[in-house]
């Protein structure tokens, strides 16, 4: 039985996971089963049709969904067939791009993927695809394309490196002055709505890595601690 960690995890899959983990009303195996089903690939229907045993083999393998995301930084990663490299450089940003990632604030783990679109340069082989690699134009008419990508990025690079270009941004926001003027921003009102947004990503991001606790996956029979069973 493979064991998973969140390393083994892609952003549509993080999203669809704090997604079924905020609802109400499941009962401790619906939120198996529908883990499973996210997890592995299966439907919903496979996994409830296993074997008990192994539907129990698979609850062990679920165990890291209770531990917190590690993230970690990178220089550059492959998301879907092509290769991105974060920007780190907040001033080597367009203000454009600050604003487009922004206005995802009000949902950031539903807009993790374009948020993550908007921080990334797509990069090319210098040579007929075998080449050294160099960065590629940004072409924001792509967004969206970049965007579908991002979602089978690895999570734990995705958050790390969202955080880190956050953590970066705030920062050099301390000198709102100056940011405006670099960007040429028309205010520092605008400067100001901007950092909310980064603030506000950093702040949604942080609390969905706490993990979710469950309780125990063991399921020994159909027959659970919190039902009554019928005699």
């Amino acid at each position: 039985m493979k064991s998973y960690t969140w390393e083994d995890i892609s952003v549509w899959q993080y999203q669809r996971l704090m997604e079924l983990y905020s609802e109400q009303g499941n009962t401790d195996l619906d939120v198996l089963v529908r883990t499973v089903a996210i997890v592995t690939g299966m439907t919903e229907h496979e996994v409830d049709s296993l074997p008990l045993s192994t539907l129990n083999e698979l609850g062990s393998a679920m165990a890291f969904t209770s531990t917190k995301v590690e993230p970690r930084a990178v220089n550059h990663f492959t998301a879907g067939s092509n290769r991105y490299r974060f920007i780190y450089d907040v001033r080597a940003m367009p203000a454009a791009r600050y604003i487009e990632s922004s206005v995802y604030s009000a949902d950031t783990l539903g807009n993790l993927h374009r948020i993550a679109a908007s921080m990334a340069m797509p990069q090319r082989r210098i040579l007929w695809g075998v080449g050294p690699w160099a960065d590629a134009p940004y072409d924001a008419a792509r967004h969206a394309e970049y965007a579908q990508d991002m979602l089978e990025a690895p999570i734990t690079a995705v958050l790390g490196s969202v955080l880190f270009f956050c953590e970066v941004y705030l920062r050099l926001m301390w000198s709102l002055p100056h940011f405006s003027l670099h960007h040429n921003l028309e205010t520092l009102a605008m400067a100001e709505k901007i950092r909310t947004g980064a603030a506000t990503v950093r702040e949604h991001l942080c609390v969905s890595m706490g993990g979710i606790i469950r309780s125990n996956w063991s399921l020994g029979s159909r027959v659970f601690p919190w039902e009554t069973p019928m005699n």
